[in-house]
């Protein structure tokens, strides 16, 4: 709209130069008729090309507006009894008005102003040409206001059409966001799907080599010997028979063992909803206990430690508890939980066998990898002490702190892993 406005501004502007240039020819026909033609001539074909070649080039702009004040002039002094040559300069104001800044254009609006009156005064007089130079000023600015509100129009159009682009592009971004927002989260919860079917198989792989490596070949064994035991009772061997049949209670007590074990890494996870106390509680009776283990659980703890910590030496105490149970041959498990300060103790000792910790870092057997492993998680240290024929003690000192934070305190305050005897 603004600049549809502009343009009938210009269209009616050159319209008044033509009228003027009519006019002169129509009323007045004297000697200076061909100069005054030419004149306008050149006027109207300089006004016509402002806006296609003009324009583009400041200086150039000048030097045309200077040329049209001279040829305004020169009519105005070869003519001076015509008044009319001040409308000349309505063209001229508009075109300065649109291209330069407001400040310059009304300077420049005021110097046309300076000069016209000038020209009325010194054509036709003072008497006649106060009034025309009165009108014309008052013409000149109002006319100049005009083109600069249309240009604040044309401005606030173009303003707001580029926040309208903008807050566009925008909402176009925002979906486009939220488009791989929603594919992430797809694509999330395919992998957590995938993650669980994963978990489920490698719980189950592991749960099948454990029946392989152990209960099954402990029925193996035990169908075996029940084998030979009849026939050495067919053969009269009956020593042998009953020396034969120790073992075989010996092989059904540890597959008897082993199987509660099992059962017992089965059962839902209880950690959550009782605590780790709880947890090595139900673990120590319904395994342990069982197999005719004395086991015992000591606690000195006052406040309840991050969950975190809790499931990593709940893992931690089920791996010492199943190399004492499967391969100490232990009668007697002591589990002593403490905390003091910013730091517990877990330490967890039998009775057993014990084993040579030297063959034992070669072959990382026992479950020692992944005790390691889950120590360093929480940023603690690992002592494992095991002498042959006296038994095992395994002392973690981890700090009180969620994973995150402990690991980070505990390289200042502790030494790495350590396995000594």
């Amino acid at each position: 709209m603004a600049r549809r406005t502009l343009l009938i501004t210009y269209i009616a502007t050159y319209l008044l130069a033509i009228a003027t240039a009519i006019r002169y020819l129509v009323t007045f026909r004297d000697q200076h008729l061909w100069s005054i033609v030419l004149l306008l001539g050149v006027y109207l074909l300089l006004l016509f090309a402002e806006p296609f070649f003009i324009r583009r080039y400041r200086l150039l702009t000048y030097f045309y507006l200077a040329v049209q004040i001279g040829i305004i002039s020169a009519l105005s002094l070869v003519t001076p009894e015509v008044d009319f040559w001040a409308g000349l300069f309505f063209p001229l104001i508009v075109q300065v008005m649109h291209n330069f800044s407001q400040r310059t254009g009304f300077l420049l609006t005021g110097a046309f102003t300076v000069i016209m009156a000038i020209l009325m005064l010194l054509g036709p007089g003072p008497e006649t040409g106060w009034p025309i130079v009165f009108t014309n000023g008052v013409a000149y600015f109002l006319v100049a206001a005009f083109i600069a509100l249309i240009r604040e129009a044309d401005d606030a159009r173009q303003e707001a059409e580029a926040n309208r682009q903008e807050a566009e592009a925008a909402r176009e971004k925002s979906q486009k966001q939220q488009t791989e927002l929603q594919s992430a989260y797809r694509q999330l919860q395919s992998y957590t799907a995938q993650a669980e079917e994963l978990a489920v198989l490698q719980e189950r792989n592991r749960m099948a080599r454990n029946l392989h490596d152990s209960v099954t070949q402990s029925i193996y064994s035990l169908t075996l010997i029940a084998e030979a035991g009849q026939r050495m009772i067919k053969s009269g061997d009956l020593p042998q028979a009953d020396e034969n049949q120790s073992r075989l209670g010996e092989i059904a007590q540890q597959t008897l063992q082993e199987m509660r074990l099992l059962v017992y890494e089965l059962r839902p996870q209880v950690l959550n909803s009782e605590g780790l106390v709880g947890a090595l509680e139900q673990r120590l009776e319904a395994v342990e206990r069982r197999a005719g283990i004395d086991a015992r659980l000591l606690v000195e703890l006052e406040f309840d430690l991050p969950t975190d910590l809790e499931e990593e030496l709940f893992h931690i105490s089920m791996e010492a508890l199943n190399n004492a149970l499967k391969h100490t041959k232990a009668s007697e498990v002591v589990i002593y939980l403490s905390a003091e300060e910013r730091y517990l103790t877990l330490e967890v000792k039998d009775n057993g066998q014990g084993f040579d910790r030297e063959i034992a870092r070669v072959k990382g057997g026992m479950g020692l990898i992944n005790m390691g492993e889950r120590v360093d998680n929480i940023g603690g240290k690992l002592t494992i002490q095991s002498e042959l024929g006296v038994g095992t003690t395994v002392r973690v000192i981890a700090p009180i702190l969620p994973l995150h934070d402990s690991f980070i305190e505990s390289k200042v305050s502790m030494d790495h892993q350590e396995v000594s005897s």
